[in-house]
């Protein structure tokens, strides 16, 4: 019976361990430079907690998000976290947020951004997109390359062309010479392309070379998912993008 006993109490506590191993972190918020902030939130993926990055911009007028928090459908939590340490944080209201393509890691939390009376905004292409996975539709407004300003803060986006997905554009912010990459870009810890079942592999290379012709100067370079470093994670990317076609069986 005591053997019986101590089976069930390892069982149980050997189940509570796996369960908190595989909880999903919380939102993790970390200072790049003077006003600007990565947001880092996580989903699930084959069991295992994910990261993935966007960024906070505080401007005079108010606070841009480059992206949600990476939320679902059924739950919106990642970008009511997100919402609430801005107030708690920066005591700013959220005027805009941009989103960089229409999977859900970066609009998954539309709902809770509208909910909120905050614009979203995007290409016509990441619109289309974004209704045809089933979230709210951002605002169709974004030109394949254009620059505006909110509290004297430049941010410019711009459509490389095709790559991870046929809609991923890049935020550039030239005054702090950081460039958010989005799933467009690999960190330097990734060893793989990670998931491309939309990806133009006959483009993205060619895509990414504009990028970096363009904001070749950049200080940071934001990827979407996993640590973050400069102009290293470009050439990374580009890398991984010969490895992979490399390993392709000729035809």
């Amino acid at each position: 019976m005591r053997k019986l006993i101590c089976i069930c109490l390892g069982l149980l506590i050997a189940h509570a361990s796996t369960a908190q191993s595989a909880s999903k972190p919380k939102l993790r918020v970390t200072p790049l430079t003077d006003g600007v902030y990565v947001h880092t939130t996580y989903g699930m993926y084959q069991g295992e907690p994910v990261p993935s990055n966007g960024l906070i911009v505080n401007t005079s007028d108010g606070v841009v998000l480059i992206d949600t928090g990476w939320d679902t459908k059924d739950s919106t939590d990642n970008t009511w976290q997100l919402l609430r340490w801005v107030a708690d944080s920066l005591r700013q209201p959220v005027r805009l947020c941009i989103v960089t393509h229409s999977h859900d890691d970066k609009v998954g939390g539309i709902g809770e951004l509208r909910k909120a009376g905050i614009r979203v905004v995007s290409t016509a292409l990441t619109a289309q997109k974004t209704v045809a996975s089933g979230y709210e539709s951002p605002e169709d407004i974004l030109p394949a390359d254009t620059t505006f300003t909110i509290g004297n803060v430049p941010i410019r986006t711009y459509f490389p062309g095709a790559g991870h997905t046929s809609d991923n554009i890049v935020v550039w912010l030239p005054r702090q010479q950081i460039l958010h990459g989005g799933c467009f870009v690999k960190s330097v810890a990734a060893f793989g392309l990670g998931y491309i079942g939309e990806a133009n592999l006959s483009e993205w290379s060619k895509s990414v070379r504009r990028v970096m012709d363009r904001f070749g100067k950049a200080k940071w370079v934001i990827p979407g998912h996993d640590e973050w470093t400069d102009t290293k994670a470009l050439e990374h990317t580009l890398q991984l993008l010969s490895k992979h076609a490399a390993a392709q069986p000729h035809r």
